[in-house]
C-alpha cells in the first residue's frame, strides 16, 4: 500500500541515508522530539524521526512499537503533535511518512477486517 504522505523521493529511504536536515526550524523539531517526544514514546518501543520539511511543513516516521500500531494516529495528533505546536508555533502541516504496513512489532495492533 503506497502513503500518499511520502515526501519527496529526496527525503525518504533508511535513516542512514537521510538527507541532513538544517535550518532553525529543522532544529528545533528535532530538539523537541529528543528532548520530550521520543523519551515519552520509547516506553512503548516507539521512535519518531524528522525525515523531510517542504516550507513549514514537517515530515516525520515513527518507527519501532509505533509503525503499525494501531493507536499511532491518536500518539501523532493528540501527543506528538501537540507538543510540537506549542514548542514551534510556526511550523505547518504535520505528516506522518511512515509505512506503517510494514510495521513487524506494532504495540497495538490495528484491528483486522
Amino acid at each position: 500500500m503506497d502513503n500518499p504522505n511520502t515526501p519527496s523521493p529526496s527525503m525518504v529511504g533508511n535513516p542512514e541515508d537521510l538527507p541532513e536536515l538544517t535550518g532553525e526550524l529543522a532544529e528545533k523539531v528535532q530538539t523537541v522530539l529528543e528532548s520530550q517526544i521520543n523519551p515519552a514514546i520509547a516506553s512503548h518501543g516507539g521512535k519518531a524521526s524528522l525525515v523531510g520539511i517542504e516550507g513549514q511543513d514537517v515530515y516525520l516516521r515513527l518507527g519501532g512499537g509505533c509503525q503499525g500500531c494501531g493507536m499511532a494516529q491518536v500518539t501523532l495528533t493528540q501527543g506528538i503533535e501537540t507538543a510540537l505546536r506549542d514548542a514551534v508555533p510556526e511550523i505547518g502541516n504535520i505528516i506522518d511518512a511512515t509505512d506503517h504496513a510494514s510495521g513487524n512489532n506494532p504495540y497495538f495492533e490495528s484491528s483486522k477486517k
